[in-house]
């Protein structure tokens, strides 16, 4: 069985107010979230990588849009209501539409974008241009 946290053990003058709040948040009470995936942006020698967590999406809930040098991903959590599965104690799951935008430079080639996605990961590849790209410099020695 799980037990409930307790985030006020000490009883404050303000304890008052404290519990209904507490009790809406964490008896399993409905609250108003919104859900935004979590992106990490890498870059290398020839690319920026985006990543997006999007557990438990189909790749059909999902959008990805290139307009006037902003790459944006749009797309639904969506949650299934269940009847049986019992009474929460906590509910830390997140559900609803998100929208992530990224402004892109000029040394992106966007011709050669492509997306990818697996096990609820989106990996968006974003190539640089060649004229963009790290070179090594050779020194010569007079």
């Amino acid at each position: 069985m799980l037990a409930k946290f307790n985030l006020a053990p000490v009883p404050s003058i303000f304890s008052v107010f404290e519990r209904p709040l507490l009790r809406d948040l964490f008896d399993g009470g409905e609250q108003v979230v919104t859900y935004s995936p979590r992106v990490d942006v890498v870059e290398n020698k020839e690319n920026f990588v985006v990543r997006a967590e999007l557990p438990g999406m189909k790749k059909d809930d999902v959008k990805l849009n290139l307009e006037n040098h902003v790459l944006t991903l749009t797309g639904e959590k969506r949650h299934e209501e269940k009847r049986d599965e019992g009474n929460f104690h906590l509910r830390e799951s997140r559900y609803g539409k998100f929208e992530r935008s990224f402004r892109l430079t000029d040394n992106i080639d966007r011709g050669k974008i492509a997306a990818d996605y697996k096990d609820g990961v989106l990996v968006i590849t974003l190539p640089k241009t060649k004229e963009s790209q790290s070179k090594a410099i050779a020194i010569n020695m007079n």
